[in-house]
């Protein structure tokens, strides 16, 4: 780089420095291969490619360079492929600003009469060569601190527009090195302006990815936040739920002493049959005092046996059909979201039809890797379609309607699929989320 040959065991020490960075940050995919003697084998070819690719055009040879190095790293690493992007990204620019910082120091030292006499015994290829690895020797262990415990769990559209800047810093700076070594040597003058803009432009850079660090803990700690709150939300429906089955409970035991009355009544004049039903039928009631849903998922339990008991106040009647579900890496605030909001539209479609014609009925089930709902329930109000959702048929159309598109917003933060269907006055829900995610 900046036109200058540097033997190959400079280009070696950089490029394990680059993968030292993305060791630091992304993780191991190979995991029955040892990275003991991978990882140096790969560093040696990478390191002669670099050696021996013959492009004159620094912003060429740039990209050719980053997407050898993209390719590589999306065949050895795990993580989203936005997450390898960035670190490719970030390696090649910390690289490139050593080059720049490298090259404005070997101009100070040569207006130094010591610089003058270290030029006088080697060439310039040494010095460049041994600024530069310490440069970034220190602007990699900076970063590595930076980035190191951070959850590069946010969403899609901060990677896109953080990768893009990082793109553009490296388009802009291949172009800054041209200019430096064309105008280093024009005047001091100049060349102490060269050196500032490229302290300038290397502070900037630093504080946009500072903030991007600051981004990445915001965002985690909302989602810590969230995860509060969806744990208080639960213990809400719990409470709910216990308190409507206390209710139930109190007019079961208010009701038993006249039902044992009844019992002894029957069993006077021998009907055992009647007997036999009338215990069963209080046994049923007893039975439908317990939690229902008991599938393994805290979560998904208390929302459930919560809409369950709303339905039961609305003389709602229950058809649940949910099988064990494994632990989910799907978000919890998320996975609320989808759940409560299609029960709640259930529940409210459900009060506009006749009680006898009252049901919600609900299948969620895990098959391979993926979770699937289907949510059916009747209704006998118009449905206008708008923009690919439902237009709300309530007032105050402002303040409603977005239960539609909060389930899709939550399906699609997922990777999943979300499909809806009405006919015969039955409107049926289908969404299809992966379990874990999927593997870039």
């Amino acid at each position: 780089m900046l036109g200058l040959d540097r033997d190959f065991s400079f280009i070696f020490m950089e490029t394990v420095l680059q993968y030292g960075i993305i060791n630091h940050l992304l993780k191991w995919k190979k995991e029955n291969v040892k990275r003991i003697w991978l990882l140096p084998f790969v560093m040696i070819v990478d390191s002669l490619f670099i050696q021996f690719c013959q492009v004159e055009s620094p912003l060429i040879r740039t990209l050719i360079l980053i997407g050898l190095l993209l390719v590589i790293v999306q065949t050895l690493y795990q993580d989203n492929i936005l997450v390898k992007i960035f670190v490719v990204l970030l390696t090649e620019y910390i690289l490139i600003i050593s080059d720049i910082m490298a090259s404005n120091m070997l101009f100070l030292v040569s207006r130094m009469n010591i610089g003058n006499k270290i030029f006088q015994v080697f060439s310039l290829r040494l010095p460049f060569s041994i600024f530069s690895i310490i440069f970034m020797l220190l602007l990699a262990g900076m970063y590595i601190r930076l980035f190191n415990k951070i959850n590069f769990n946010i969403p899609t559209k901060y990677w896109i527009r953080v990768n893009l800047i990082l793109g553009i810093f490296i388009f802009i700076a291949n172009y800054f090195m041209i200019i430096n070594r064309i105008f280093q040597n024009a005047s001091l003058q100049l060349s102490w302006f060269l050196i500032r803009i490229s302290i300038y432009f290397f502070v900037m850079s630093f504080l946009i990815t500072y903030l991007f660090k600051e981004i990445c803990l915001f965002y985690h700690k909302e989602q810590q936040r969230d995860d509060l709150e969806l744990q208080n939300k639960a213990l809400e429906y719990q409470l709910i739920s216990q308190e409507i089955s206390c209710l139930d409970l109190k007019k079961i035991r208010h009701d038993i002493e006249n039902n044992l009355v009844n019992i002894a009544f029957l069993l006077k004049e021998n009907c055992i049959e009647e007997s036999v039903e009338y215990i069963q039928a209080i046994s049923a009631t007893l039975e439908a005092t317990k939690p229902v849903i008991n599938c393994g998922s805290k979560y998904i339990d208390s929302i459930l046996n919560y809409e369950i008991a709303i339905c039961k106040k609305q003389n709602i009647d229950v058809r649940f059909e949910i099988e064990t579900i494994p632990e989910l890496s799907i978000p919890p605030t998320d996975l609320s979201s989808i759940i409560s909001n299609l029960l709640n539209n259930s529940i409210e479609a459900n009060l506009k039809v006749l009680e006898r014609e009252r049901y919600v009925q609900m299948k969620m089930f895990c098959y391979k890797n993926y979770l699937t709902i289907v949510v059916e329930n009747p209704y006998n109000h118009k449905l206008t379609p708008a923009g690919g959702l439902l237009r709300t048929s309530k007032k105050n159309p402002r303040n409603h309607g977005y239960g539609l598109k909060s389930v899709t917003t939550s399906v699609n933060n997922c990777g999943g699929i979300f499909k809806y269907s009405y006919e015969s006055n039955v409107f049926t829900s289908t969404i299809i989320i992966p379990i874990a995610p999927i593997p870039a």
